[in-house]
């Protein structure tokens, strides 16, 4: 797939990205870098944002899954180890006899 806006142009396949300013080469390889790296050569237009929708909502989409997956794993850990120190400040010290 071709797009082309103002001086740019990015050419997708297969998952790899081309981006071109100018007629010149400025970036090879990942499709959703080479997207990154079209909206800044247009300063984010509005055209390119809306025609690559899709892909960078669903990466964003991805990435805020994780994070949210991340917390909360800390989060309950961090509530495992605090009912484990309270248990340990509760139980009742016993003497030992020799």
């Amino acid at each position: 797939m071709r797009f082309d806006y103002d001086n740019c142009s990015i050419i997708l396949d297969d998952g790899k990205g081309n981006v071109y300013r100018n007629g010149k080469l400025m970036f090879k390889g990942d499709g959703y870098v080479a997207i990154k790296f079209l909206l800044q050569f247009t300063n984010n237009a509005e055209q390119v944002r809306n025609k690559f929708h899709a892909q960078l909502s669903q990466r964003e989409n991805c990435k805020w899954k994780q994070q949210d997956e991340k917390s909360s794993i800390e989060r309950k850990m961090r509530e495992e180890a605090e009912r484990a120190k309270e248990e340990l400040n509760n139980k009742p010290k016993t003497r030992r006899r020799r």
